[in-house]
This record gives structure tokens, sequence and C-alpha cells, in this order.
């Protein structure tokens, strides 16, 4: 394991251990507030087409999100992950018109069916934001996720712009990162609205 491997690896250990000791309640007061922020975005408002996630019990819960953007007319994509065996793993999107439309998949998260509609990056003519979990950002809008590079594959190759969502007390100063990483224009947490350094989406 190189350095920036066992760095990553010691940070995650550190920063889950952290997020499962809030208390639910807490959690999902916090998952409210983020999620009020996000629909009052004008990038949300501006957008057709929505990027989520099925969140972890312990992750920003955006289903609130999601149930918004329906609400307004717009498409939701949910992320699919595949791990073929002579190649590195990927993520694609596919468009659902409900949370009932996803099914128990990789990692034990709720994912798209394999026939629900795919969402082509390339293809993007009227716009979309996306919002990215994390176990932590930096305030560079580097995330530390969990290691297997899906998001980070999908979102070198996306030209929209990427909003990470996250617990304010996982904001942290800095990250160790690659040229790989990919970084969020914005921050949103309970406590507001953040744009990254070097970079402002709003």
């Amino acid at each position: 394991m190189n350095y920036m491997k066992a760095q990553k690896a010691e940070l995650r250990e550190k920063y889950i251990a952290a997020r499962e000791a809030i208390p639910q309640e807490k959690r999902d007061e916090m998952s409210r507030a983020i999620c009020e922020r996000a629909v009052a975005l004008s990038g949300f408002r501006l957008s057709q087409t929505i990027l989520l996630y099925a969140p972890k019990k312990v992750e920003v819960d955006v289903t609130p999100i999601a149930k918004a953007a329906w609400e307004a007319g717009k498409s939701v994509a949910f992320p699919r992950c595949h791990k073929p065996e002579d190649s590195f793993a990927y993520m694609t999107y596919h468009i659902v018109d409900s949370l009932d439309e996803l099914e128990p998949g990789s990692f034990g998260l709720l994912e798209p069916r394999e026939d629900a509609p795919l969402y082509d990056p390339s293809d993007d003519t009227r716009g979309s934001l996306a919002f990215a979990p994390a176990i932590a950002f930096d305030k560079y809008g580097y995330r530390l996720g969990y290691g297997g590079g899906y998001y980070d594959r999908f979102f070198n190759a996306y030209n929209g712009s990427v909003v990470g969502v996250i617990f304010s007390d996982f904001v942290v100063p800095s990250l160790p990162h690659g040229r790989y990483d990919i970084r969020a224009g914005l921050l949103i947490t309970e406590k507001g609205v953040r744009p990254t350094l070097e970079n402002t989406v709003r």
C-alpha cells in the first residue's frame, strides 16, 4: 500500500467512526436542513436532470431532493455500479420515476434496475446537477470516498456541476488526493452553502 492509500485508509476509519457516533435523530435533522438548502440552489431550479445517490444509513439522506425534483417535473438519476472481471469497476446513472424503482444492488445499496433508462452525460443538452456523497470533503472540494473510484471515474467524464453534501463536522482543511480525484464546486452542510476554493458553482 502506498503512502497516500495508507493515509486515506486511516482517515476513512477515523471519520466513519465519528459519523456512526452521531445519533440518528441528529443525522436526520441535519439531512433535512441540507436538502432544504439544496433545492433552493439556482442550479437545482435551472437543471432538468438531478443526479443523486441512494444513501447509506449514516450518510446525508438526499431522498427529499429526489421528491422535490420529481414534483418540479425534473428527471432524477441514481447510480448503478459495475464490476467487470477484465477491467476497472465503473458506475452509470439511470433515470427512475420513483424510489420504488430502486432495488438492492452493489455494496448493499439501492440501485436502478439494469433496464432503467441510461443517463448519458455526453448527450446532456438540458443541463444537470449532481449531488455527491463522501466520508469527508476538504475546503477545496476534494472528497474522501470508500476507495472504489466509482464516483471519480464517472465525474471525470461529466461536464455538469458537482455539489458535495456533507455534515459540517466532516469538512476538513485538506485531504490527500491524486490527479484523478474529482472536486466538488460547492459544499452544502446543515450550516450553510459554501463554494470551494478556486471554484464557484451557484
